[in-house]
C-alpha cells in the first residue's frame, strides 16, 4: 500500500512541476514577445515622426524656392510650360502628396505636390482608397509613392493637409488670415493596430513679395 501511494504522489509531483515549468516558460515567452513588440512600436514611431517632420521641411523649402525665383509663395512645381494663371498650380485647402523629383533639371523645384482627390483614411480604407498615398521603398531605400512590384511596401501612409489659418475676434467670429495655412503632416501605419503621428506648422507669405 505504501508503494502504491508513493507512486501516485510521485505522479502528482511530476504533474505539478510540469505545470510550474510550462507556466514559467509561458511567462518568459510573453515577456520576450512584449519586449520585441514594444521595441518594434518605438522604431516605427521614430520613423513616422521623421517622415512627418521631413515633409514640413520640404514644404517650407518649396516656399523659399518660390521667393528665390520671384514667384508667388505658394506656387507648385513651376516649369517653362506652366500657365501661372491656373488655380491648380497653387496650394489650396485640401490634402496633398509631397515627393522629391530626383530627376528634376531644376534643383530649385525638385519638391513636387500632387493633390489627393476623394481623400479617405482609417483602417477600413487601408487596402483601397489609402493606397493612393501609401509609401514604398525603391531599390536605393528612398521613400516613394511608386508601389510597383519592384519596390518594397512599408505599411506607412503619408500626406499633408492644408487648411485656413483662422482666429476668433472679440465677437467670437472666425476670421481667416490671408495668405496663411495651417499645415498638418500626418503619417499612418497599421502594424498590430492602427497608429498615427501628427505634426503641425504654419505656412505663410511672410515676405509679402
Amino acid at each position: 500500500m505504501k508503494s502504491y501511494y508513493n507512486k501516485w504522489f510521485s505522479i502528482i509531483e511530476l504533474i505539478v512541476w510540469i505545470f510550474i515549468f510550462v507556466l514559467w516558460l509561458t511567462s518568459i515567452y510573453m515577456l520576450i514577445s512584449s519586449t520585441i513588440n514594444f521595441n518594434d512600436y518605438n522604431k516605427n514611431q521614430i520613423i513616422a515622426a521623421n517622415l512627418s517632420r521631413e515633409w514640413l521641411e520640404l514644404i517650407k523649402n518649396l516656399r523659399d524656392s518660390n521667393y528665390k525665383n520671384l514667384h508667388k509663395w505658394n506656387l507648385i512645381s513651376p516649369n517653362i510650360q506652366t500657365n501661372f494663371d491656373l488655380a491648380s498650380n497653387y496650394i489650396t485647402n485640401g490634402y496633398y502628396k509631397v515627393w522629391l523629383d530626383y530627376n528634376s533639371l531644376s534643383p530649385d523645384f525638385s519638391v513636387k505636390l500632387d493633390k489627393i482627390n476623394n481623400f479617405k483614411e482609417w483602417a477600413s480604407f487601408l487596402n483601397s482608397d489609402m493606397k493612393n498615398y501609401e509609401l514604398c521603398n525603391d531599390w536605393l531605400g528612398k521613400y516613394t509613392y511608386d508601389c510597383t512590384w519592384t519596390n518594397k511596401r512599408t505599411r506607412f501612409y503619408r500626406y499633408l493637409k492644408f487648411e485656413p489659418l483662422m482666429y476668433k475676434d472679440t465677437s467670437w467670429t472666425n476670421i481667416t488670415i490671408k495668405d496663411s495655412y495651417k499645415v498638418t503632416s500626418k503619417v499612418i501605419w497599421y502594424i498590430r493596430g492602427y497608429h498615427e503621428i501628427n505634426l503641425t506648422t504654419i505656412l505663410s507669405d511672410y515676405k509679402k513679395l
